[in-house]
């Protein structure tokens, strides 16, 4: 019953590995979404399937799982590429950016790989920074420029060492009425690793 879909799986799987060493040789130019997409539907459409049996559910997890070390492969190369190409354009390597957070607070995030040749995003940060800070704590003494510019360097270089990443993100947001200033490698979108 599923035998005909766990040959699609298989051929899908073959092809999609055979377009992303096309894409990352460099002869296509985006990532093979569609294709990858469409083997993901087969993939949750047989997961869900509870009367594989014991040959087919075998066969399907021996695909997954070879699907999933390809896809972590794919992942891995495409963060090397692009912190190859960041390397390669100063310019880019920061990113500074405000945005709202769930509360409507406003949130500031800048990416940086060396704090002290990137004073105008650090600036930003530290004006926000002192401008929240006050707002939320009047009277409250401002931490010095050259302070908070030590201190963001010091945070970037252990980051970048403890994490092997090219960029750090450093956020500023207002969380419980208090201003709160994290710090992450910027290749994870998963929880903050740092605190101020």
């Amino acid at each position: 019953m599923y035998d005909e879909d766990l040959a699609n799986l298989e051929d899908w799987l073959r092809r999609l590995k055979v377009e992303y060493d096309i894409f990352f040789n460099g002869h296509r130019k985006k990532p093979p979404d569609d294709l990858r997409m469409k083997l993901e539907r087969i993939v949750k459409q047989l997961s869900e399937a509870g009367d594989l049996s014991f040959q087919q559910r075998f066969r399907y997890n021996t695909l997954v799982a070879r699907y999933y070390v390809y896809k972590d492969l794919w992942r891995r190369t495409l963060l090397e590429r692009e912190s190859a190409a960041d390397a390669e354009t100063p310019s880019a390597a920061a990113q500074t950016g405000t945005s709202q957070t769930s509360s409507g607070e406003s949130e500031v995030r800048v990416a940086v790989s060396d704090p002290a040749l990137e004073l105008d995003s650090i600036r930003n940060l530290y004006e926000n920074f002192v401008k929240l800070s006050q707002e939320r704590q009047e009277g409250s003494p401002a931490v010095p420029f050259d302070r908070f510019l030590a201190y963001l360097s010091k945070q970037t270089k252990a980051l970048r060492g403890k994490y092997h990443c090219h960029r750090v993100v450093f956020t500023l947001a207002v969380e419980d009425s208090s201003v709160r200033f994290r710090a992450r490698p910027d290749y994870d979108a998963g929880s903050d690793t740092a605190s101020a």
